[in-house]
């Protein structure tokens, strides 16, 4: 006796679903200056407006990398939630957007 399974509609258990999330990636320098002690680390904090949503510490010079919801973001270096242009960035679902942060603690 021989028995055949028919794999017929498999392709239909594998649908695609559309992206939730966006990678925020870059390089991060720590945080150095006069009024700052050099630090081997960067600690990044992001912000949507004032709130906190991530934080990460890196080495100095590393790649950061945070997963996000789609949205306007702030990153920084310095723990205070500064929304300068250099320092904003737009996550998109299903993309990768590279934004470097640099010592904003001169």
């Amino acid at each position: 006796m021989v028995t055949v399974v028919v794999l017929a509609g498999l392709s239909a258990c594998t649908a695609t679903s559309t992206p939730t999330t966006g990678v925020l990636t870059g390089t991060a320098s720590a945080c150095s200056g006069v009024a700052f002690k050099p630090t081997p680390t960067a600690r990044l904090t992001v912000y949507k407006g004032t709130a906190v949503v991530a934080t990460q510490q890196v080495p100095n010079g590393s790649t950061y990398r945070f997963v996000l919801p789609p949205g306007q973001y702030y990153i920084t270096n310095t723990g205070n939630p500064v929304q300068a242009s250099d320092r904003e960035v737009t996550v998109v679902a299903g993309r990768t957007t590279r934004k470097d942060v640099p010592n904003l603690c001169h």
